[in-house]
């Protein structure tokens, strides 16, 4: 089987995950924060632009140990891109767009890794 949908991202959560019930499903909704870092020219480390990244998470262990985790909290995730469509009207005029979001089917705590250990 080939996976061609693969997402790996290692982060901090941006706020406490939300947990949503449904009559049929329980799942958990979150935010993801990514920099990546470089050494510059004179061997400086130096930030890139922070992305946000949206996270649904379905797989039960994943939501239950995702219920104690608080903002700030490095964690690691595998899952796959998914794409919802949605319409804005915008000066009259509808236009279509998708919204990313990340369905991840693994949640780990990451370790910290310090900025000389990652060179």
């Amino acid at each position: 089987m080939a996976f061609n949908n693969t997402v790996k991202l290692t982060g901090n959560i941006g706020n406490e995950p939300r947990i949503i019930e449904t009559e049929t499903n329980t799942f958990a909704s979150f935010s993801i924060a990514t920099t990546d870092t470089y050494k510059d020219e004179e061997g400086n480390w130096q930030n890139k632009e922070t992305i946000w990244h949206d996270v649904l998470v379905f797989n039960p262990k994943a939501v239950e140990m995702l219920k104690s985790l608080k903002k700030g909290t490095r964690l690691e995730l595998t899952g796959s891109l998914s794409y919802r469509p949605f319409e804005i009207e915008v000066n009259g005029k509808t236009i279509n767009k998708k919204e990313v979001s990340i369905l991840a089917n693994k949640v780990e705590q990451a370790p910290l890794v310090k900025k000389n250990e990652a060179a």
